[in-house]
């Protein structure tokens, strides 16, 4: 059913009224600077320039409504996007498209408005260039898409700089609460790596499976009790790739390496970041909710990186029980921890077929 247009532009209005209050304001303080200005300068001729054709109040309200779609074009569709350096090309083509017809508009504006029977343009004009030649209007025209540009710039430079600051107080609120919830929850870890150790030392001679077994889980332990965070709240990927591939390793020591999987590594680009723990959270899930000892349906994992980005592949048969994470961070809160870290340049994909579940991620690499 097609959506009702009125409501749609009700709730575009909803949705965006403080971008669109801010632009109005800025749109009154310009109008009402020009028309000072001018008016200084020439009242008679200032008059007769604002309010010809629909009149003084009508002229301005069309000149508000005018500026501020083009600034929120500017601003929200072009300058922020080529910030982010995101469809850039959609941007361009906003950017092009907008000027071409506000350039349209402003000829027909000057050369369709019809001449004062009295030549009063005439005889008020001090220019030395008619205010009906091309020359004229071409200078106008420049004059105010630099005044646009300019004015929109800034405003994009505030607008991204307030978006970071309110993404890196969420960013510190977040980690304080992990932080938090991590010590009220966890059994005393240190304790437990250290009683690892021991019972590895103890059994390493007389059962050397299970040591081995022990070691792994203690370097898991070791791990996740390390701060190895940048200040970007990412880890190092040959890191995080060994700490994935020792979980992928004591689920098979459980179950007597019968479970199905093919992993395909391809990292190209040992130096770079990434954010930790989602891929392993991801791996977790496919081992408590997938069928692994279907052999003609392996859980599959492929992970690769170039200098540029990181692709991770996972798919899974589908088992018996509830379909949710493991350890209840839960997809939504991994796609919430992406967004805080990456923005806008990743991509996130889940697909939920009734046999199979399917996740691809790629993300931005800095090395």
């Amino acid at each position: 059913m097609p959506k009702n247009p009125f409501k749609s532009i009700i709730a575009f209005l909803k949705r965006n009224r403080k971008r669109l209050i801010l632009l109005t304001l800025m749109s009154l303080v310009l109008h009402g600077t020009l028309f000072f200005m001018a008016y200084m300068a020439n009242p008679e001729k200032t008059v007769y320039d604002f309010s010809k054709r629909f009149g003084l109040g009508i002229n301005t309200f069309l000149f508000i409504v005018e500026a501020v779609v083009t600034y929120y074009l500017l601003i929200f569709h072009v300058i922020l996007p080529l910030m982010h350096k995101v469809r850039i090309w959609r941007a361009l083509a906003v950017f092009f498209v907008m000027f071409a017809l506000k350039l349209a508009l402003s000829y027909w504006w000057l050369f369709s408005a019809p001449q004062d029977p009295q030549n009063m343009q005439e005889r008020l004009s001090t220019t030395a260039i008619p205010d009906n030649s091309v020359s004229w209007f071409l200078l106008w025209h420049a004059m105010f898409s630099l005044c646009d540009l300019v004015a929109c710039f800034s405003v994009a430079l505030m607008a991204e700089w307030i978006r970071k600051s309110k993404q890196q107080i969420i960013l510190e609120k977040q980690k304080a609460e992990a932080e938090l919830s991590a010590l009220k929850h966890q059994i005393n870890p240190h304790f437990l790596f250290n009683s690892l150790s021991f019972i590895y030392s103890k059994i390493m001679k007389s059962d050397e499976k299970t040591a081995e077994s022990v070691l792994i889980l203690a370097d898991i332990m070791r791990y996740a009790l390390a701060k190895r965070e940048d200040v970007h709240g990412r880890v190092n990927i040959m890191e995080e790739v060994e700490h994935l591939k020792n979980v992928i390793e004591i689920n098979q020591r459980r179950h007597d390496h019968r479970l199905n999987i093919c992993f395909d590594e391809d990292l190209t680009n040992p130096s770079a970041t990434i954010v930790p723990l989602v891929l392993i959270t991801l791996v977790e899930n496919a081992f408590k909710h997938g069928n692994l000892h279907d052999q003609s349906h392996p859980i599959l994992i492929k992970l690769h990186t170039n200098d540029r980005e990181l692709s991770f592949y996972i798919k899974n048969k589908k088992g018996n029980g509830i379909k949710e994470l493991s350890n209840g961070i839960g997809l939504q809160n991994i796609r919430r921890q992406l967004d805080l870290i990456y923005g806008s340049h990743y991509n996130f994909v889940l697909e939920d077929e009734p046999s199979a579940f399917t996740v691809q991620l790629k993300i931005p690499l800095n090395s």
